[in-house]
């Protein structure tokens, strides 16, 4: 059996900084990748389900070794697996499904081998997959996932005493519409139990047999209890959970309209309160709001290496970027926004910027710094990639080799196609001087004698950065002549 080297977080990258440098996808970025669809503006029901159509698609996640990639196709009760992320083009079709024995069948029922309306996806640092079968009420494991044929059998269950039973309960070993999964680099599964509002901890869950109790809760003070609240403690729907290399557990709360924050979450007792939430300002709140401060039916998350953490917002049909998140405090402002043209907006519509329409599950950032998402009612998943073309940076002065002058006054453009942060410049090894203006900027550097090397700085809205340098001579002005007078 090929065994995984890498860690992925979000359901994957569980440890920092393992696999992508980190890039900025801008605001309001373009796709560039659409499956399920042959192009941007379709959002088709398809009436026979093959390897090319995707029916409420509700997760993803891609294989940092392989690059494969893997949907969770919701009302087709099946798990599809595609080719290498770099292969694919528009409306590809997947080479291989799980939960089916064809890619025309989408049969429901409960075994080993089949998936009912699968919603949170994770691949683990091993590349087992596990799938949320939310109307089973269970989770499945399926070892080597990238490697295995049609319709593999799982290799675990949990939430189920057996493969075959599918009945929800509130208990240390039921699950009730689960919809988020997530295993950290402790070997901890977390599960979003949606329907018993709580998050279950399974410790040490490579060892543990089907059917195993959950050894940790958190919304409820015990395993039996199930009901919803708004509190420091308690839980409304939770629908997507992801756990931080240092242990913080992010959660996101459809029903409370908040993203929950518990630090140390595997060291915390049964029902224990949160440290901190996004969404709202206080814990005991759950108005729902259009605003760069508030949610509206938050339902996935992914958490990236460099401490930003994503959150799909539904009802806003957009989602959302919170930067240096570990940091924010309860109620800060999110730093980006995809799918919308601002924060106070929230039109559908089908194009190429997103304008997504419930979108489901947790989204999720490759190893190539891209997001994909499941765009669930318009039967498609999108891919944006990060920004890395580098802002134009253009000098409009004519600046002498060589000059008398103690400064110079040097002007020009910047331009791109996302916008222009600062201009900024530096004489030798001085300092770091900001420029007048962006798109037209100017500045006055002042020279020492001989030789000066003025560098230019331009950085675009992600922080991509053009530079050029400016070579310049000061020179002593010419002495005048001395005129010499006869004294005959």
């Amino acid at each position: 059996m090929k065994t995984h080297l890498l860690s992925i977080a979000g359901c994957c990258l569980a440890l920092a900084g393992t696999c992508f440098a980190q890039k900025k996808i801008p605001n309001y970025a373009a796709a560039n990748l659409v499956l399920g669809q042959t192009d941007f503006v379709s959002a088709v029901n398809p009436a026979v389900d093959s390897s090319f159509s995707l029916n409420r698609p509700e997760g993803v996640v891609v294989d940092p070794v392989t690059g494969k990639v893997f949907v969770s196709d919701y009302e087709n009760n099946r798990v599809l697996r595609y080719r290498n992320l770099n292969s694919l083009t528009h409306g590809a079709g997947a080479e291989a499904v799980f939960g089916q024995p064809s890619f025309s069948a989408t049969s429901s029922g409960a075994a080993a081998n089949t998936i009912g309306r699968p919603i949170g996806l994770c691949l683990d640092r091993l590349g087992r997959l596990w799938v949320a079968s939310s109307s089973h009420g269970r989770v499945l494991m399926f070892e080597a996932a990238a490697y295995r044929s049609d319709q593999p059998t799982a290799d675990k269950v949990l939430g189920q005493p057996d493969f075959t039973t599918s009945s929800a309960g509130s208990t240390a070993a039921k699950l009730s519409s689960p919809y988020g999964v997530f295993v950290d680099a402790a070997d901890r599964l977390w599960v979003a139990d949606s329907g018993n509002n709580r998050v279950l901890r399974f410790d040490n869950v490579s060892a543990k047999g089907n059917g195993a109790n959950a050894d940790g809760v958190l919304g409820q003070v015990n395993f039996t209890n199930s009901g919803s609240a708004t509190s420091s403690s308690g839980m409304n729907f939770p629908t997507s959970v992801t756990v931080s290399s240092t242990g913080t557990l992010y959660l996101a709360e459809y029903g409370n309209h908040r993203v929950l924050i518990f630090q140390n979450a595997a060291g915390l007792g049964n029902g224990a309160g949160a440290s901190k939430v996004l969404g709202q300002l206080d814990f005991v709140t759950s108005t729902a709001n259009l605003t760069a401060t508030g949610m509206d039916q938050p339902i996935g998350l992914f958490l990236t290496p460099s401490d930003s953490l994503w959150v799909t917002d539904l009802v806003n049909n957009r989602i959302i970027r919170f930067d240096n998140v570990s940091a924010k405090v309860s109620g800060a402002s999110a730093d980006g926004v995809l799918c919308q043209p601002n924060f106070t907006t929230k039109t559908l519509a089908l194009n190429i910027n997103g304008s997504l329409s419930s979108s489901v599950s947790a989204p999720f950032v490759d190893g190539a710094g891209a997001l994909w998402i499941a765009d669930t009612d318009h039967n498609r998943v999108l891919r944006f990639p990060p920004d890395s073309t580098l802002p134009l940076l253009t000098v409009t002065t004519t600046v002498p080799k060589k000059t008398t002058a103690k400064s110079i006054t040097i002007k020009g453009t910047a331009s791109d196609f996302y916008g222009v942060s600062k201009v900024q410049f530096k004489v030798g090894s001085g300092f770091l001087n900001n420029a007048t203006g962006t798109t037209s900027w100017e500045f006055k550097a002042s020279l020492v004698k001989g030789a000066n090397t003025i560098t230019l700085f331009v950085t675009d809205a992600v922080g991509n950065v053009s530079s050029r340098t400016i070579k310049i001579k000061r020179v002593l002005p010419k002495a005048a002549p001395q005129l010499l007078v006869s004294e005959n």
